[in-house]
């Protein structure tokens, strides 16, 4: 089975209108349509099996509105993420609200959304997630930012919330630190309960091989799994560079969907 932990879509009425704010903010050029349609058609192009589609919530008040319409995407394809904001109120209720409804996990986005994951107003967010869901979260910096920006999900702060609840499931997105690789792997490097995933864009081939099997390497090829950030990257592309690095056909394997499938329980 193929995986691809990192996607995100969005409703039909309003897609055209996100893609291009994506290229205004974060310079990247979607490759492909954003919608639901658009992922499924490529998903079947570059041989992905499933895919998780992760919320993201601009405003509280959107929170419940775009988790609803995650919730009616989960068909044999698409598994999807819920969304939080630090605005919530019930924060811990929304993640009931997700897992009644069989949703397996739920994005954090600190950069975006401004705030930092081990702020004590997330704990019981993290408390209700227990065992059995999964905590996806952006980790490192954007590409756009400069160098006196608040580091929101530096890797330590990730480290943070791991130590002090270590039954949680965490996929530490763009491999546990977007252009803070150094920083991830004294953090993050080694942790049981982490996945990273390989999400790079514009494209995982910016790191060369040997960067990125020193990476897989050091925090064992069980716990990385693929991911893209579609649709601002080519999942075949990326799932055919993987598969090119001097790694056992199981590592591979792994990689590109069951260390995901075995960590989420598709």
């Amino acid at each position: 089975m193929r995986v691809d932990v990192h996607t995100h879509v969005w409703p039909d009425r309003i897609a055209d209108a996100v893609a291009e704010n994506m290229e205004a903010d974060l310079g990247f050029t979607p490759i492909a349509a954003n919608t639901v349609a658009g992922i499924k058609a490529h998903m079947a192009d570059a041989g992905v099996d499933k895919s998780i589609v992760l919320g993201v919530a601009a405003r509280a008040d959107q929170v419940r509105r775009a988790n609803n319409w995650l919730i009616s995407l989960a068909d044999d394809n698409l598994v999807p993420f819920g969304a939080v904001h630090p605005d919530l109120a019930d924060k811990a209720g929304e993640i009931r609200h997700l897992r009644e409804h069989g949703v397996k996990g739920i994005k954090m986005h600190p950069v975006i959304n401004g705030f930092y994951p081990d702020d004590p107003q997330w704990f019981p967010v993290y408390e209700e997630l227990g065992d059995d869901m999964t905590l996806a979260i952006h980790a490192g910096r954007l590409p756009h930012q400069g160098p006196d920006a608040p580091l929101y999900a530096a890797p330590q702060r990730i480290a943070n919330v791991v130590k002090r609840f270590p039954k949680l499931k965490v996929i530490a997105l763009h491999l546990g630190g977007f252009y803070m690789l150094d920083e991830a792997e004294r953090a993050l490097m080694g942790h049981e309960n982490v996945l990273v995933d390989t999400t790079w864009p514009p494209s995982i081939r910016e790191l060369t091989a040997e960067t990125l099997t020193a990476i897989i390497g050091k925090h064992g090829a069980h716990k990385v799994c693929f991911g893209t950030d579609y649709p601002l990257v080519d999942m075949g592309s990326e799932s055919d560079y993987l598969a090119s690095l001097p790694l056992t056909s199981g590592q591979v394997e792994g990689i590109l969907g069951e260390n995901a499938r075995r960590f989420i329980g598709l």
